[in-house]
Order: C-alpha cells, then sequence, then structure tokens
C-alpha cells in the first residue's frame, strides 16, 4: 500500500490511528457491541447481523476454519456464502484488535484469509459463490481497510501482506475485465467500481492502476446514467439497493477528495441527487422504509456520511454515529443532519413513488414501473405511519429463494393493494425475471393546505377476457387519517380482493369495518358490498427474519364498473361518516361517477368530494346539501373550499 494513500479510515500516521482509536471509544455500547460480534466469529459462530449487511442472518452457524465448507449453504440459501466470502466482518475483527490488542483477533484474521485464499482459487466453480464480481468489489474495500490499519499497528507478515496484496492485484484485474457499457443498469456495477477505483488509488506505483482508475470512472458515470433515475432514485425499486449503490459512490468519491483525485462533475451530480432522494424517502425518525428489496434500517449514519461528502458544513452541531464515524475515520466532521428531513412532500415522478411525511406521519403511494428483479408487485400500494407507529406495512423480502417464499413475498397479495380475481397483475419466469409486467398510468400528487391527494392506476389486468382497469385515489388528512377510494372499471363480473397488512396481532371485526386494538386505529368501510376477514400472515422486516401480523382482506363480488371506499384513521378521532348523495343538473349521480364524504369530528366538520369518473352530461358543478361545487378532488373545511384537482 502507498504510504501516500489516504484511506477509509484517514488514518496517515502511527499518531493518527491512535487518536482514531481514542474516538472510537467515545462510543462504548457500539464497541462492546463490535468486540461482541468479533468474539463470536473468532470463537467460530457466524452470525451475520451488523448494520447495513445485506443479506442477514438469525440463526447461529458453528464452524471452525477447517470444517467451513466455502460454497455450501448451511440454510441453503447461497447469499449466506455470499455474506460469508464479502468479508466485511473481518473489517470489526481489526477494529477489535485496534480497540483491545488481543492476540486472539489477529490470529483470527491471519487463520482466516490464509484458508481463504487457499481454497478460494479463480475457476468456473468459485465464480459461482466466492468470485461473483460483486462480492469481489466489496472484499477489496474490507481488505484495503485492514492494510490501512496494518500500516501503524501490525496485523500480518510482511510475507503475507505480499500474498494479500498479490491477490488483490488479481481482483482488479478480474473487476476491470468484466467493466461494460450493458452491465451499467445493474447495482453490482457500482458496488466493484469502488472496489477496482479504491485499488487504483492504495496502489498508483502498479503499472495498470492509471488504466484501472481511468476506467473507473468512465463506467462509473455511465453505470449512473443507466440506473439512476432524472428524479434521483435508483432504478431497481428498493431503497436498500439505492442505498447501498450510493454508499459505494460516497466511497469513491471520498477516497478522491483525499488523495487529490479529481471527480468528474456528473459523479459528485448523482451523488446529490442520491442523497436528495434519500432524504425523501427516509422515514421521519430516521428508518429505511420496507419497500421492494429493503430491510429496516437506520438511515441516520448514511445520511450524515452523505453529508459530509456531498455537502460539508463548518458548524458542528450533530454528533456522528458509529456507522458515521467508522465511515469518515479519524478527524472532525461538522454535521447538521440537513438530509434527516422530517417534513417533506416529494412525487418521485420517473420511479412512481409518493411521499408525505411529517414529524406525526408517513404516506407512501406507488405506482411506478417494476424497475427490475428487486422490485415487487405493488402497484397502488400504500404504507403508512402514524405517531411514529407503523399502521400498514409492507411485506419485506425474506429470502431470493423461490423454495423460501420469494415469490409470496414480491406477490400483490403480500402488499396493501387490488387483486383481481386470484391472479397476479404480474408473471414472473423466477426469482428475478419476469414475462409479464403491468403498466402504471395517472398518477398523481397534488396538495393544498397539508391536505394530499395521490392517485394511480394500471392495467395489469387488461390481458383478461373481460379487462379490468383499477385506480386508487388516496387523500391524507392532517389530522391524520386517510381516504382511500378504489374503482374497477370493466363490464362482467370479477372478484375483487383488497388487503390491508397492519403491524398488529390484535385486529377486531366490527360492523363497519376493523378495529386494531393495540395500535388504537380502525379501518372503516363505507361499501355495504364488502366481505370483510382477518388472516394470520407473516411479513419480513429484515432478510431471514418473520414477523407474525393480521392482514384484513376486504372481498367483493363485482359486476362491472364499481368503487369501494375506505377510511383509515384512529380510533375516536371521527364521531361520524356519511355519504351524502351528489347531484349535477339535477340528476343524482351514481357513486361510482362521484361520491361525498362527509367528516363529522368533535369540533368541526369536513367534506370530500371525489369524482371516479365523468358524468354522462359533461362535468358540471355538483350539488351536494344545497352548495355547489366545482372540480375532482375537493375538501370542504371551516367553509374554505380547497380544490385538489
Amino acid at each position: 500500500m502507498n504510504r501516500n494513500y489516504v484511506g477509509f479510515f484517514n488514518c496517515t500516521t502511527k499518531e493518527t490511528l491512535r487518536s482514531f482509536k481514542e474516538e472510537l471509544l467515545e462510543y462504548p455500547k457500539d464497541c462492546q457491541e463490535l468486540l461482541m460480534r468479533s468474539r463470536r466469529f473468532v470463537s467460530g459462530e457466524y452470525l451475520f447481523d451488523n448494520e447495513w449487511d445485506m443479506e442477514r442472518t438469525h440463526e447461529s452457524v458453528h464452524w471452525q476454519l477447517a470444517e467451513i465448507q466455502w460454497g455450501v449453504s448451511p440454510n441453503n440459501d447461497p447469499e449466506w456464502n455470499y455474506m460469508l466470502n464479502r468479508h466485511r466482518f473481518l473489517v470489526d475483527i481489526g477494529l477489535a484488535y485496534l480497540l483491545t490488542e488481543e492476540e486472539s483477533y489477529k490470529k483470527y484474521l491471519v487463520d482466516f484469509l490464509q484458508a481463504f485464499m487457499d481454497h478460494n482459487p479463480l475457476n468456473e466453480q468459485t465464480k459461482n459463490y466466492s468470485w461473483r464480481t460483486i462480492d469481489v468489489g466489496l472484499r477489496v474495500i474490507h481488505w484495503l481497510k485492514l492494510l490501512e490499519i496494518h500500516r501503524h499497528l501490525s496485523l500480518f507478515t510482511p510475507e503475507f501482506v505480499q500474498r494479500m496484496e498479490e491477490e488483490i492485484s488479481h481482483h482488479a484485474k478480474y473487476l476491470y475485465d468484466h467493466l461494460s457499457i450493458e452491465r451499467g443498469q445493474s447495482n453490482w456495477q457500482v458496488l466493484e467500481i469502488a472496489g477496482l477505483y479504491s485499488i487504483s488509488l492504495a496502489y498508483p506505483e502498479w503499472a495498470a492502476a492509471k488504466d484501472w482508475r481511468t476506467a473507473s470512472l468512465f463506467y462509473l458515470e455511465e453505470s449512473l446514467a443507466l440506473q439512476v433515475e432524472e428524479d434521483g432514485m435508483q432504478r431497481e425499486q428498493s431503497f436498500m439497493y439505492h442505498n447501498e449503490v450510493l454508499l459505494s459512490l460516497l466511497q469513491i468519491i471520498q477516497l478522491a477528495q483525499r488523495n487529490q483525485q479529481k471527480i468528474p462533475a456528473p459523479i459528485m451530480d448523482y451523488a446529490k441527487k442520491m442523497t436528495q432522494a434519500a432524504a425523501y424517502f427516509v422515514k421521519p425518525d430516521g428508518k429505511q422504509p420496507v419497500y421492494g428489496d429493503s430491510d429496516l434500517e437506520d438511515m441516520t449514519g448514511l445520511l450524515q456520511y452523505a453529508e459530509g461528502i456531498v455537502s460539508p458544513s463548518s458548524f458542528a452541531k450533530k454528533r456522528p454515529t458509529f456507522f458515521a464515524k467508522q465511515s469518515f475515520g479519524y478527524g472532525e466532521f461538522p454535521l447538521e443532519n440537513k438530509f434527516l428531513s422530517v417534513c417533506s412532500v416529494h412525487h418521485f415522478q420517473q420511479a412512481g413513488l409518493m411521499i408525505a411525511k411529517t414529524p406525526k406521519d408517513y404516506v407512501l403511494f406507488k405506482c411506478g414501473p417494476l424497475g427490475g428483479g428487486h422490485g415487487h408487485d405493488d402497484l397502488l400500494h400504500l404504507s403508512y405511519t402514524h405517531q411514529d407507529k407503523d399502521i400498514l406495512i409492507d411485506s419485506g423480502r425474506y429470502s431470493y429463494e423461490v423454495s423460501k417464499g420469494r415469490l409470496e413475498y414480491k406477490a400483490p397479495y403480500a402488499h396493501n393493494t387490488i387483486v383481481v380475481d386470484e391472479q397476479n397483475f404480474n408473471c414472473h419466469t423466477d426469482a428475478w425475471n419476469s414475462e409479464k409486467v403491468a403498466s402504471p398510468i395517472n398518477q398523481k400528487m397534488l396538495s393544498h393546505s397539508d391536505i394530499h391527494f395521490f392517485e394511480g392506476g394500471h392495467l395489469g389486468y387488461f390481458d383478461l377476457s373481460d379487462p379490468v382497469y383499477l385506480n386508487r385515489k388516496l387523500v391524507h388528512f392532517p389530522e391524520g387519517f386517510c381516504l382511500i377510494s378504489d374503482s374497477y372499471f370493466c363490464h362482467e363480473a370479477h372478484n375483487i380482493w383488497t388487503y390491508f397488512h397492519f403491524n398488529s396481532n390484535n385486529v377486531q371485526l366490527t360492523q363497519r369495518g376493523l378495529i386494531l386494538e393495540d395500535l388504537d386505529f380502525e379501518l372503516i368501510s363505507l361499501d355495504q358490498g364488502v366481505k370483510t376477514t382477518v388472516e394470520k400472515t407473516v411479513v419480513s422486516p429484515t432478510y431471514n427474519e418473520t414477523k407474525s401480523i393480521c392482514c384484513g382482506i376486504l372481498k367483493k363480488e363485482i359486476h362491472g364498473t364499481d368503487t369501494s371506499t375506505y377510511v383509515l384513521a384512529p380510533r375516536g378521532l371521527i364521531q361520524k361518516i356519511e355519504q351524502l348523495p351528489v347531484y349535477a343538473e339535477d340528476q343524482k349521480q351514481s357513486s361510482n361517477v362521484v361520491e361525498a364524504v362527509k367528516f363529522t369530528f368533535k369540533e368541526e366538520q369536513q367534506l370530500v368530494i371525489l369524482q371516479h369518473q365523468e358524468p354522462t352530461i359533461g362535468r358540471r358543478a355538483y350539488r351536494v346539501e344545497d352548495k355547489y361545487y366545482y372540480g375532482r378532488i375537493m375538501v370542504v373545511k371551516d367553509n374554505k373550499r380547497m380544490v385538489l384537482y
């Protein structure tokens, strides 16, 4: 490793490494957790449960080094092997040695790396489990972190370092040979480039280093152009993989800045756009929402790291998390937490995501593309959080293995959306590929006086013998309740099943809907033709983890175009709900055309008018309770008329 290289930990002398150790010790709880994880691995207990572990495990596997079968998964999921072969846990062990200088950590690092290098030569077989390009890119970053520590606190013999560096050179050539424009839409290539670019800076004296560095930046810019939407979202419809790409991008920029390398302006612009997108979708409590193939993660440290790279401040106000501290390395990094936004309203127009959040509520509505293998069948899905309590939740991912329910967790009936005739609106051939994907249309997001209107539809059921067009309207009110109205446009009979996955194990049927006893919430159906049932099901907050919840299923047989409307609200907030007749030109309108709903609260009333389709007489002013209103989506509050659309 070049002596002038400034790496991830920002430690260029023994003194700065010693100071970095003291800075880490200012996080006693986090250090104890790091030491606990490290001791487990050293003892032969393998459990991948660190922050931002891509595929976490929740059950320990006990293996001594001589027993490890590098290409055989102990839990019948190859993701276990990929986690093992990325070597992120070795960085914990290296830091554990920095903190304690206990020889057991140092010995384990040497023994594990020796065993890995001996048993994992690059060949056609190992390409399936230890030499996948994504894992190679991640692994070399972790090796470079270990060698960065080693420069000023001996971990390895000179001979062992020489062997590691020979392997790093092979890793770099392998990554370089696999760069291509065709692979630019995959998150893999960005993670691989982070590894290749890091090597090119750590070993600038190597003959090919300049070519690696030049190619890294060229293919990085091309890859970002192919996978980052204009609205800043990574194309794969997963917050987790958006953040994984962002993290790799930040690492590249950080190393470039520290080593006086120029980063092309478009690459920095992509980092800023992706950071701002993450600031829009992070929940008010700092958590990453479970959406697509995503886990529930704390985004605080990631967004602090992003702030320090793309929008540094000159005033130190906030303390970095342990994750951010490890990412920044030694030194002071002023933070304002400017990207941990708790109030925003944003429509990702390319991604088809609509999000409104306040410190009190978080609303996510999806009407966008599938996005690829990490996307789910979640068109018209709604997630909702109120007062820091998750009310309506997403299924998560659990596993990428079809035999472990991969397709069931992706399916529409695992989301808060609508299913027609018990059929999926997408058709998948395996865990990653599809042969039919629904087209989302009619996306809208509009706001007025902190009232937010969302709308979307899709053509996923247009291949039925009697095509069905689905359209959902959602109005969220600042008092903390939602009005949900679903329209089904067709000619013949169909079965409509609408799913609501509650973060609750205590859901009771009532005459007008469902009560969530432990969340003190209720779902009220305004459609008398709906039959409501409650079933136990499971969701997956993180990979390999399940959680039991209740799912409300509202079933209805329709005979031609129809509409169903629901209210999701805190119990006791709404005293009375009335559906009022609506007239146009003195003709009473069908509720499938336009409906009016009046809410009575303790001290006020609100009227909502929703137009679902054009009246046969053409659009006119609507008369409700002898007052006239003109618009498609209207709210009347305190005699103030608000036209949202």
